[in-house]
């Protein structure tokens, strides 16, 4: 379990590096991926993967201020969302690991802004560290795509 979480964190940090490279992407059929999503072959793991109607988004890390943290993450998770067509009324489920859950709580608003007046299922876990020592959040998205999309 401790080798996936940290497998997880480690690629959303690639993940960022390659969202700046690759601006342009197409729409991805169901079980591939654009280029900016590619497979890290490395460790074997997907920064998005479709399957069926749900969209898996693996784990989205930021270090510095919580505040510019979350923000970073949501845009970072907005992006990735944008690429299959979604936006945050899609997710379904959220999974939240933070180093300071007090800190993560006082500047909910900044992540409410992404969700406006969605609610999806969330969990929220303080976690002693994350993969990098100075992470401070890591968020992982589940959004389901409608019949129609």
């Amino acid at each position: 379990m401790k080798k996936v979480f940290f497998t997880l964190a480690f690629a959303s940090l690639a993940f960022l590096a390659q969202a700046q490279e690759n601006k342009a992407a197409s729409t991805p059929q169901a079980g591939s991926a654009p280029k900016m999503f590619r497979p890290n072959q490395e460790w074997n793991y997907a920064q998005a993967y479709r399957s069926g109607n749900l969209l898996y988004i693996s784990g989205t890390v930021a270090s510095g201020p919580m505040d510019k943290a979350i923000d970073q993450v949501y845009r970072t998770l907005q992006m990735t969302l944008k690429q299959y067509n979604l936006d945050f009324t899609h997710v379904v489920k959220e999974n939240l690991y933070t180093t300071n859950m007090e800190e993560t709580s006082k500047h909910h608003l900044v992540r409410k802004k992404f969700y406006g007046t969605h609610t999806p299922a969330a969990t929220w876990v303080q976690v002693v560290r994350l993969l990098e020592p100075n992470t401070v959040l890591e968020v992982e998205l589940i959004a389901e795509i409608k019949k129609t999309e």
